[in-house]
């Protein structure tokens, strides 16, 4: 996966080229604005900046084959041509391949969300392979917590992309022992039933209106203390919060266990990139991750938008750390805030920590990013500024509101 480097060195012509036509797709894609409208303004003019050099460069096949990706920047046919013929065009002009290499070195250190095309990416849909049931997760109580809030109205895709992250949970090799929580917030249970086997915990925290991710988490954490409390056992000395359309390998929890067991830190985030997979990649990886038996899904065959840095999607931390913050903040509703405010709150109570390990998001509808007058959804909350006297984790919040 591309990442920028702290200090870029000049790329190869081969490689030029490929950043090149990444550029084209990254100002031309619609996807691209749509996946983070945050990121996007960052990044947009080094976008820009690159794809108005490239369009002047680009002569003969290689026009050709750019305005093919212009008129269809989701075409992988259209992007290998033009990659290969601004790789001879580049060996014909040095002069302009130093001026290219340097725009592109520039606006690498700057933009917020990349693109992946895998050598060996194709749209056409994954062969067909049995099926094979997932084995639920080892028994007892383990040390790892992985929590995982979720709604699905639509009773689709979201609904796949979670039973997929609970099969892949449910294959892990060489761990501590894990259970995992999924806690669905809504007006009624709707997945209760496709859950049967593929989870530990079954949490419903009944909620309409928004969706408030960082309640449905601290419930999930909170819920599952109390029943260790009853039953007497020791609590899970580490938690993952994890979003339900992660596609994690099957060491994800041996990995990260390890990671917090041994590094001194209180919070990690095992990814600088994450992988946001368009639809035919989402089908592939999740066949060949659960049906097919793979640990892992190869990159090379996977097509995508890289998000640099987010803040969510998969957290580990200690137990001791995510009380001594009192977990996420319940104020926010609806998209975006909760996961910035929790991971700097974090950071200020213990050490904090990202790894290079590839997050693969699975592909879904885009949530409203907005009100519907265009405010952001959380602009009145003062970042940071939750502590644990709020009190987190009450099942009943929202219902005894309500009454």
């Amino acid at each position: 996966m591309p990442t920028p480097p702290e200090q870029p060195t000049p790329p190869t012509v081969d490689r030029l080229a490929e950043r090149l036509t990444a550029y084209a797709v990254l100002a031309h894609d619609l996807a691209v604005p749509a996946i983070a409208a945050d990121y996007w303004a960052k990044s947009e003019d080094h976008y820009r900046t690159v794809d108005a050099a490239l369009a002047v460069f680009a002569t003969g096949a290689a026009r050709a084959a750019y305005d093919d990706v212009l008129a269809d920047p989701t075409r992988a046919a259209a992007q290998h041509a033009l990659r290969k013929n601004l790789t001879a065009l580049l060996h014909q002009n040095l002069e302009r391949q130093r001026q290219l290499a340097a725009a592109v070195t520039e606006a690498d250190r700057h933009i917020w969300i990349d693109y992946h095309l895998g050598a060996d990416y194709t749209a056409q849909p994954p062969p067909l392979s049995p099926r094979t049931p997932g084995t639920r997760p080892r028994p007892g109580t383990g040390a790892v917590q992985v929590v995982i809030p979720f709604r699905d109205r639509a009773g689709g895709i979201r609904t796949r992309n979670l039973l997929a992250c609970l099969r892949a949970l449910a294959d892990q090799e060489g761990g501590p022992g894990h259970r995992v929580t999924v806690v669905e917030t809504d007006d009624e249970p709707r997945t209760r039933e496709a859950l049967d086997g593929l989870v530990d915990r079954y949490v419903f925290a009944r909620k309409d209106g928004l969706f408030n991710k960082a309640w449905a988490v601290n419930v999930g954490v909170m819920e599952t203390t109390r029943e260790a409390s009853r039953k007497t056992v020791s609590e899970h000395a580490y938690v993952c919060v994890l979003d339900a359309d992660i596609l994690v390998d099957r060491h994800f929890v041996a990995r990260n266990t390890a990671r917090l067991r041994e590094g001194g830190h209180g919070t990690h985030l095992p990814f600088r990139w994450s992988l946001s997979l368009d639809a035919p990649s989402t089908l592939r990886a999740i066949g060949l991750r659960n049906d097919g038996g793979a640990a892992d899904v190869p990159p090379s065959v996977l097509r995508g938008l890289l998000l640099r840095e987010p803040p969510g999607g998969c957290v580990w931390l200690r137990t001791d750390v995510f009380h001594a913050v009192g977990g996420f903040d319940e104020r926010y509703e609806g998209w975006g805030g909760e996961d910035d405010d929790v991971v700097a709150r974090l950071a200020a109570a213990a050490p904090l920590r990202r790894y290079d390990d590839t997050l693969l998001h699975l592909d879904h509808p885009r949530p409203a990013m907005t009100r519907a007058d265009g405010r952001p959804f959380n602009a009145h909350i003062e970042m940071g500024s939750w502590t644990s006297g709020h009190g987190y984790g009450d099942l009943g919040k929202f219902t005894s509101a309500a009454t």
